[in-house]
């Protein structure tokens, strides 16, 4: 896959970092991150009432403790501690990797222990701007925009397995109805714990998922708080690389801040120009579905770097010493699988091996999503080493063999990212250091693997005929008033369409009936990246920007390029949106309620979601009830 579609996927430039100021900003905060691991205790991960969710955090190198699905099923824990939250599984406060087999179930009771909602609001609670924006005018032409209002964080939590092609109705997928209540006088859910059994289907793609809270308005404190893990879904593939000896890494990375959460916003992002000038300039009536894109948010000076951590380990900006970082050993002459986890809340990654000068080195991507590289018939496709950079946005995963360096050592770096304008500042930073053990001469090569032909759930969805297009806008303005908040849309962009923030319990924007196929346009319509993802399914990727993509990946969340301007006399108005299109199927097996939003989870949480419901092609089926 490499070339084409990490060409398509990728930042379209590396940010660079051009002033001198901004490097002693950076080696400040490196500098401030090693004291602050020289003074924090020893890293104890056992769950106590002093210390809820241990003490310290992980060293260099760390990996979460590994759980196999069994028929007596797993109890996981939402404890608190102060500004912390952590899954807990028999006594010990470090989110375990679960792996279940193809075809078996796995068994989750959640149980809600949070004590202090409070502290969870606070993570993302508004400051307060200097002025107060105006709300978004009426006019011909263009799509009404209604404001969202604060949520305010209840402590209620819930569990959703990120990828699964598993019904969206409990005791499964259920992230609309089914939610606990905290260790407080809350009654929102009527219960404390809830037990999820979910079948992992025989036709659901092998590979790297994982699991997080989704109760809409609170997902984004709960995750930079803590609660995110990995899910490994095992079958033929898996064994055959055991067999063959290949070694396995489980690699998550979370963000622990969001600076931007609970900031005021520069006035250059709110402010903008007067509508009837903007109006006036176009120089021609818009069409009835058209984006407002002169109140959106604009571009601002962010300075701020957001904290990231590699299996809780705090991840170093600048050029830090080896020795804070991971130090992961491969035997010469061999490779290793990598399943990489991007459990970010809005951190797009840029992946690369590189040697120590910076040139990259050679890795083979395996999967993407959870799914193997595969051609629309599901046969697999021919693995090909890449030196080009890997794209992941939030809740992307991708799975790589790594070669093991031919020199002293070599790195895994995520390379800077241009999130847009009005988006966050990505640099480059090293995450891994990679060195081999042994001598070549000592090593046995390792057979390949023959892959297994399976079929799966969305095997032939290109070759399927297209029933309906859609066009799904994203869109975003400053609310207007005192607080300091945005306001995030995504809306199917049709006549009579309103723009208006997610609110649960809203009916769904989208019907369609099961066995159906559509393709759907997702524009981008702001000044920085966003992340679409949809529940339940994957989808076929078939032009990113009007441009075909070579080998059309199977993902469940995809980068849509920002906006960029065009002049007020361009025949698409003063702003081209980015645009993706997509090809997905609705099988039967997954009728119900389907959430889709955008995974920078922050624009999620502030409306940018909406649900699709499928309705059962078999009269009398029973779809499950939004209460």
């Amino acid at each position: 896959m490499g070339g084409s579609y990490a060409a398509s996927h990728g930042p379209r430039q590396y940010m660079k970092l051009r002033s001198a100021a901004w490097r002693i900003a950076f080696l400040s905060l490196a500098a401030s991150s090693r004291v602050f691991a020289a003074e924090a205790p020893p890293f104890d991960p056992q769950s106590t009432a002093q210390a809820p969710c241990g003490l310290g955090v992980p060293p260099p190198g760390h990996s979460a403790p590994e759980l196999w699905a069994s028929p007596k099923g797993l109890t996981l824990t939402v404890r608190q501690d102060r500004d912390r939250l952590c899954y807990t599984e028999n006594g010990i406060a470090d989110a375990p990797t679960i792996r279940v087999r193809l075809g078996s179930d796995l068994i989750v009771t959640l149980r809600n222990e949070i004590t202090d909602p409070a502290a969870i609001d606070s993570v993302t609670g508004p400051g307060k701007l200097t002025i107060a924006t105006a709300p978004v005018p009426s006019s011909p032409g263009f799509l009404p925009v209604i404001p969202g209002m604060k949520h305010h964080a209840t402590g209620a939590t819930n569990l959703h397995v990120h990828g699964f092609a598993v019904p969206p109705v409990k005791p499964q997928d259920d992230v609309l109805t089914v939610c606990t209540d905290p260790a407080t006088d809350s009654q929102g859910c009527g219960q404390r714990s809830y037990t999820y059994r979910f079948h992992v289907p025989n036709n659901m793609t092998e590979g790297l998922y994982w699991y997080h809270p989704h109760v809409h308005g609170e997902v984004q404190a709960q995750m930079l708080m803590g609660l995110t893990g990995a899910i490994v879904v095992e079958g033929p593939q898996d064994d055959a690389r055991r067999a063959n000896g290949i070694e396995e890494r489980v690699l998550v990375v979370r963000q622990t801040q969001d600076l931007d959460a609970g900031r005021t916003q520069p006035a250059a992002m709110t402010a903008a120009l007067p509508a009837s000038t903007k109006r006036k300039a176009l120089g021609h009536t818009p069409p009835a579905t058209a984006i407002d894109t002169a109140h959106e948010l604009l571009c601002g000076a962010n300075s701020a770097v957001d904290a990231l951590s590699l299996n809780g380990t705090p991840v170093p900006v600048a050029q830090p010493d080896d020795s804070a970082l991971a130090n992961f050993e491969i035997r010469a002459g061999r490779k290793q699988l990598w399943r990489i986890l991007n459990a970010a809340t809005d951190a797009f990654l840029n992946l690369a091996i590189v040697d120590e000068s910076g040139r990259p080195l050679p890795l083979e991507v395996v999967a993407r999503d959870g799914s193997a590289l595969t051609d629309d018939a599901g046969q697999p496709l021919p693995m090909i080493a890449t030196l080009d950079p890997q794209f992941v946005p939030p809740s992307g995963r991708i799975e790589v063999l790594v070669n093991a360096p031919q020199g002293v050592k070599a790195y895994l770096v995520t390379h800077a990212v241009d999130t847009g304008c009005a988006g966050d500042r990505l640099p480059e930073r090293r995450l891994a250091v990679i060195t081999s053990t042994g001598s070549v001469a000592e090593q046995v090569q390792p057979a390949k693997a023959i892959p297994t032909r399976r079929s799966t759930l969305f095997d032939g969805l290109v070759a399927r005929h297209t029933d309906r297009e859609r066009v799904i806008a994203m869109a975003e303005y400053p609310r207007p008033g005192m607080t300091d908040q945005v306001d995030f849309y995504i809306v199917e962009r049709k006549p009579g369409a309103v723009l208006k923030p997610y609110g649960m319990g809203g009916p769904p924007a989208i019907t369609v009936h099961a066995g159906t196929t559509e393709e759907w346009i997702v524009e981008n319509w702001t000044n920085e990246l966003h992340a679409f993802h949809i529940h339940q399914l994957h989808f076929r990727v078939l032009t990113i920007d009007n441009k075909p993509v070579a080998v059309s990946p199977l993902l469940d969340v995809v980068n849509v390029p920002y906006a960029e301007a065009t002049g007020y006399h361009s025949k698409e108005g003063p702003v081209r949106p980015g645009r993706v299109r997509i090809k997905l199927t609705f099988p039967e097996s997954l009728a119900g309620y389907i959430p889709f939003h955008c995974h920078l989870v922050d624009h999620e949480d502030n409306g940018m979601m909406a649900v699709l419901r499928v309705v059962p092609a078999a009269h009398g089926s029973k779809v499950a009830v939004m209460k």
